[in-house]
């Protein structure tokens, strides 16, 4: 068996004396070519919830790729536990969208879905429910901004949900960060 090159010109390729491949290869990081693709975005927000328990970030992928949420900066301005749920869904009470920002200047894509902030997305007439708590940050003061990375990306398929929910009355200051990218092989 031989391996020759993809482009058909019969060229074969180079194995050495250990039997590997030889390879000169360029690599980037997911997130890199995802923002070479103008699909990388970041969403700030400054928000405190009217009550402990009370979820004050929505987003809905719309998108036909996968929404990869890479990690979140947060700085609450006193104890709180901040919280991440897949999959509530229901009405939204007082809910004002908000549209991220896209990490390449160049490009002039938008994200794919519905982003809301508010005090009390789950309070009054909403039914905003149903959703599995997957990640939990419990803050036992004020903290300066820190970026915390989700050991496991988290991915948002078309039509799915997370929410973000604070235990308590403090206001919230962060940047979600997220890309949308085709799965890997």
């Amino acid at each position: 068996m031989q391996i020759e090159d993809g482009a058909g010109t019969g060229r074969r390729v180079s194995v050495t004396l250990n039997n590997r491949l030889d390879v000169l290869a360029v690599t980037a990081t997911t997130e890199h070519h995802a923002n070479e693709e103008g699909r990388a975005y970041h969403l700030p927000f400054d928000q405190a919830p009217t009550a402990g328990g009370d979820c004050i970030i929505y987003i809905e992928n719309s998108d036909d790729e996968d929404m990869c949420i890479e990690g979140i900066w947060l700085s609450p301005s006193g104890a709180t536990e901040i919280y991440f749920q897949l999959g509530d869904t229901g009405t939204r009470n007082a809910a004002t969208g908000v549209v991220p920002v896209n990490c390449n200047a160049g490009s002039g894509n938008t994200a794919d879905g519905t982003f809301e902030v508010g005090a009390d997305l789950d309070g009054g007439a909403a039914t905003l429910a149903g959703g599995t708590e997957i990640e939990r940050y419990v803050y036992r003061a004020a903290a300066d901004s820190a970026y915390r990375n989700f050991e496991q990306d988290i991915f948002i398929p078309k039509n799915s949900t997370l929410t973000i929910w604070s235990s308590a009355i403090v206001t919230i200051n962060g940047t979600l960060v997220f890309n949308y990218h085709e799965g890997t092989v």
